[in-house]
């Protein structure tokens, strides 16, 4: 007798099973955006688009806190691992700046001010690279001269946040588009 892939009686999948394929193809989606991002070059070493953020950003703004929470740390520790830069100091910046500026948007997205997509998504890189000078100096380089940084760092956030929030901005136009289009 042969085994049979699908069974006859197909059962449903349980929905907690069903948000944990969710969450798993997010964070796989997050971390090959992020690896293959790595293979982007960039104008300084330090200095990345952050085109992961977009799975990040889509999660938040759908009201998937916990699940964005997990992209990040799963995309900054498994990319760490592939691009074998787990156990240094990139990972701890990747990881404080990403927590702040998740912590940040959520704040912002619970209060009363009304941001667009964009500026939400402004706010986030800013307040990511923010937050990575911060930690550098904190840890890395014990010189104030590193906050010479900081305007090019806003800019870049202002910049890169500007193209992650246009482009789930985008996403999130062509996901209700085809929803509406299949509700008719």
């Amino acid at each position: 007798m042969k085994d049979k892939i699908i069974p006859e009686k197909q059962q449903s999948i349980d929905l907690s099973n069903l948000r944990l394929i969710h969450l798993a193809f997010f964070t796989a989606f997050a971390i090959t955006i992020y690896v293959v991002e790595s293979f982007i070059p960039k104008p300084f070493p330090f200095l990345k688009l952050g085109l992961a953020n977009i799975v990040v950003l889509l999660l938040l703004v759908s009201g998937n806190f916990r699940y964005a929470l997990v992209v990040i740390i799963g995309k900054t520790v498994a990319g760490g691992f592939i691009s074998g830069l787990f156990l240094s100091p990139t990972t701890l910046l990747s990881i404080s700046g990403s927590l702040c500026s998740l912590c940040v948007m959520a704040i912002v997205l619970k209060s009363k001010a009304r941001f667009s997509l964009l500026g939400i998504s402004i706010l986030g890189a800013v307040t990511h690279n923010l937050v990575q000078i911060v930690v550098v100096r904190l840890i890395l380089i014990k010189e104030n001269t590193i906050f010479y940084l900081t305007p090019l760092l806003i800019f870049m956030g202002i910049a890169t946040g500007i193209l992650i929030g246009y482009i789930a901005k985008l996403i999130l136009n062509r996901i209700n588009g085809d929803y509406e289009k299949r509700s008719n």
